[in-house]
């Protein structure tokens, strides 16, 4: 999936300015386009647990900076409690099917502060 078709399949659900969770953002195709979608009054918080895949985040973050799209990178367990601060939203794209145990992510969404 490329940004385009990611795009187009949030977009209708983002506002500028709004705070929104990537889970298990992986190399940052979604992360990247939220951040565009939310503006630079909105924040993406990018958590995702592997090294590899953290530091392309971080990469990523460092280029939206410039460009004055906040993303903070989080390198932590999405399926653990979480310390965010309260979010519109939440998008697990390409997460779930790395995810063992449907009562792991009911746990999970449960400790999720979105408004």
């Amino acid at each position: 999936m490329d940004s385009r078709d990611a795009a187009q399949l949030i977009a209708p659900a983002i506002k500028e300015g709004q705070r929104w969770a990537d889970l298990g953002a992986g190399a940052g195709t979604f992360t990247a386009v939220l951040a565009r979608l939310v503006g630079p009054s909105g924040t993406v918080y990018a958590v995702e647990q592997d090294a590899t895949a953290t530091r392309a985040l971080e990469a990523l973050a460092r280029k939206r900076e410039l460009e004055s799209s906040p993303i903070v990178v989080m390198r932590a367990d999405f399926t653990k409690p979480l310390e965010l601060p309260p979010l519109d939203g939440a998008l697990l794209a390409n997460s779930l099917h790395f995810v063992d145990g449907s009562h792991r992510l009911t746990r999970c969404a449960a400790s999720l502060p979105v408004s």
